[in-house]
């Protein structure tokens, strides 16, 4: 009898069936977690992209009503950089190339006569861009200013 429970003893213990179930069950769960986390932190990083890209917009739109009517205005781009945020840097030319550094949005602005009051409106239009992808964010707005 007490050699019946030796074996017995020597013989418990966990099965390779057991262990293979119990790595499966706990892969699937940090899959699980992973999952979760990358998808929050892809819509964080969207969130503060989106966010910046607001602002850029508000500040451009801003500049716009704050500057008098010109009706020789240049059409130009600024640099905006989300990660170093510093002030708004000129992209050398409409639609150039931002400078090198941190920068990772890039707003165009532009202007045309608006056809019904040549002369009397300009159409301003604000289109925001991902640097350096140059992927449109959203769509663009436009802003009207009437000569007074």
């Amino acid at each position: 009898m007490l050699r019946m429970k030796d074996r017995r003893r020597a013989q418990s213990g966990t099965t390779l069936v057991e262990l293979l179930v119990s790595l499966v069950i706990a892969s699937l769960a940090l899959a699980l977690v992973v999952g979760t986390l990358s998808s929050g932190l892809l819509d964080s990083t969207i969130a503060k992209r989106n966010t910046a890209a607001q602002a850029s917009l508000q500040y451009e739109m801003e500049a716009i009503s704050a500057s008098v009517f010109d009706s020789s205005g240049a059409p130009y781009s600024d640099c905006f950089a989300t990660e170093d945020p510093t002030s708004p840097t000129s992209a050398g030319g409409y639609q150039a190339a931002c400078p090198n550094g941190p920068f990772t949005l890039r707003a165009d602005v532009g202007w045309q006569w608006l056809a019904s009051s040549p002369g009397v409106v300009q159409v301003w239009t604000i289109s925001i861009m991902s640097w350096p992808s140059s992927a449109a964010i959203g769509s663009s707005v436009s802003v009207y200013k009437i000569n007074r």
